[in-house]
């Protein structure tokens, strides 16, 4: 990965807390994503992000990885989202449950299979497992899940999965394990091996 254009990416917004992820996990988890792509020749992966945020991790992906990418959301913000912001515009505005939305990636996904879905949408513990119920089907190497650290939601369904799930890898990028446990986020991933 090319660590110049991720530092230069880290100053294009004015405060990094609008990045919306701690750097270092951040840079690390692409580290490892671009790694995997790379030495396998994936150019242009498909990258599915459920919960823009502000849209700001779509540069992230899209210049350092090269991927095409599709993002999903309701438009019903967390956080502040730029209307100024072009990539703070969702490809598929909906509620990733509703089947209608589910649908429109489907339909613009045209068989292919999504390589990296991250998860990142409402943060209760039932929201994160349905929308890994259904968008795991669809995904072929990884499934990422933010907060799944120090969050009740995706830290329990992290936690189920990793213990409940033998034939997967998992990879959690997370601060320093000596932090306070409530500053930290944490970027789980499931390496999918089937």
């Amino acid at each position: 990965m090319n660590g110049a254009v991720f530092d230069y990416l880290m100053t294009t917004f004015k405060d990094r807390k609008q990045l919306g992820q701690d750097p270092k996990e951040w840079r690390y988890f692409l580290e490892f994503i671009w790694s995997f792509f790379h030495s396998r020749g994936i150019e242009h992966p498909l990258v599915v992000e459920i919960g823009i945020w502000n849209g700001l991790q779509r540069r992230f992906y899209e210049k350092l990885l090269e991927a095409e990418y599709i993002g999903i959301d309701n438009l019903k913000p967390f956080a502040p989202i730029s209307v100024n912001e072009p990539c703070a515009t969702p490809d598929i505005i909906g509620d990733s449950h509703e089947g209608g939305t589910v649908e429109k990636l489907k339909a613009r996904l045209a068989g292919r299979k999504i390589d990296l879905l991250f998860i990142d949408g409402d943060h209760s513990y039932e929201s994160v497992r349905y929308d890994f119920e259904l968008y795991e089907p669809m995904t072929k190497y990884f499934i990422a899940f933010h907060d799944c650290v120090g969050t009740p939601g995706p830290t329990r369904f992290w936690t189920e999965l990793v213990n409940g799930n033998k034939q997967n890898a998992f990879v959690l990028f997370k601060k320093d394990s000596s932090a306070d446990w409530r500053l930290q986020m944490g970027i789980g991933v499931m390496v999918k091996t089937d």
